[in-house]
């Protein structure tokens, strides 16, 4: 299950939607993410300036539950 703890552990605090599905293979839409308005700030990932994810609304938080891990994680 993805949560916003688990993002946070392992990202930081900023990640964009993008590199979150890329990482996770999931397909999280604009609609399901909660951002850091108003302005957008550069994600460690891909280093482009984004919006950044600071939680999940009810679809996304469904469709992470569903969701599997697909990095290597050391724990």
């Amino acid at each position: 299950m993805l949560t916003k703890q688990k993002i946070k552990k392992q990202f930081g605090r900023n990640i964009c939607r993008r590199c979150i599905n890329k990482s996770y293979n999931v397909s999280l839409l604009n609609t399901d993410c909660y951002y850091n308005f108003p302005y957008p700030q550069k994600c460690p990932c891909c280093n482009e300036m984004k919006n950044i994810v600071t939680g999940f609304r009810l679809s996304g938080y469904l469709k992470s539950i569903v969701t599997k891990n697909t990095l290597n994680e050391t724990e």
